[in-house]
């Protein structure tokens, strides 16, 4: 099973801040004093301690916007322990909501970032994990937590992007609140709610991150079986047509979406319509 090592783990009920530690997993093999640790690093040059005692330092500038509160961030990382043990490194882009959830030292300084920017933060266990680690990772009770994030882009809130999509001047808006975008008209025929359809579709997020698209083949389904908001605009389409849908949460997932899919957001599908089987 992945650990998800932002998050914290559910039984978490206290914190520790520990002196020094005998540790029979340091490879180093002597103890590791992590106080010691935290004092040094807030005396290098360029690092921040925020009043919580989070400390950070920019890695690489950027003037792009900082994530609000809630906002789902997308982000490049990579965990470390002070002995430059790596617990945890992403090979693609990660995303989760910017909650009350996540790790409070992550929590605060994320919200310090802007799009584009790296930051290091070194987190005292207080505002880590304290006493109680994830289970089978390498992280003992008390440690200091190291991470290099850089973070890629956050989705807009689905209210406000709905609001200024619906304001250009190519995208029509139907009475269910669906948003749409002619690309290609067709000149076949339109299916119906229980047409047999085979379609091109890739499926993003309003930053353009990709969650979902079809085989090169196509993909073939009943439109019965399908979100709303999707079987909706399908309808619209002539058989050749090529719409660009803007599907808000309650005619997509709802508050129930699958894992891979933020709680809320809007979702962007660029879909060809193949074949209208009837």
């Amino acid at each position: 099973m992945k650990i998800n090592y932002l998050i914290l783990p559910l039984l978490l009920a206290s914190f520790l801040t520990t002196g020094c530690l005998s540790d029979p997993g340091n490879p180093f093999g002597e103890p590791v004093d992590e106080t010691e640790f935290l004092e040094e690093n807030a005396q290098k040059e360029g690092v921040t301690v925020t009043q919580s005692g989070l400390q950070y330092r920019v890695l690489e500038e950027s003037d792009g916007e900082r994530p609000y509160d809630g906002a789902v961030v997308f982000l490049e990382y990579e965990g470390r322990l002070i002995n430059d043990e790596v617990f945890v490194r992403t090979t693609q882009l990660d995303y989760f909501p910017l909650t009350s959830d996540v790790l409070s030292g992550l929590y605060e300084g994320i919200q310090l970032m802007e799009v584009g920017s790296e930051y290091e933060f070194v987190i005292p266990p207080e505002l880590g994990y304290g006493d109680n680690p994830p289970q089978g990772s390498p992280i003992r009770p008390g440690s200091v937590l190291i991470f290099d994030m850089t973070l890629d882009s956050f989705l807009q809130r689905p209210n406000e992007f709905l609001a200024d999509n619906a304001e250009r001047e190519d995208v029509q808006v139907t009475e269910s609140g669906l948003q749409y975008r002619i690309i290609e008209q067709g000149d076949g025929s339109s299916p119906d709610e229980n047409s047999q359809v085979r379609v091109n579709y890739t499926g993003t997020f309003t930053n353009g991150y990709v969650f979902d698209q079809s085989p090169p083949e196509g993909s073939q389904f009943n439109l019965q079986g399908v979100v709303p908001g999707f079987s909706e605009g399908i309808q619209l389409m002539k058989e050749g047509g090529i719409y660009e849908l803007f599907v808000p949460a309650n005619l997509g997932y709802g508050e129930s979406p699958p894992q891979s899919i933020p709680e809320g957001a809007v979702l962007v599908f660029e879909v060809e319509l193949l074949v209208n089987a009837g």
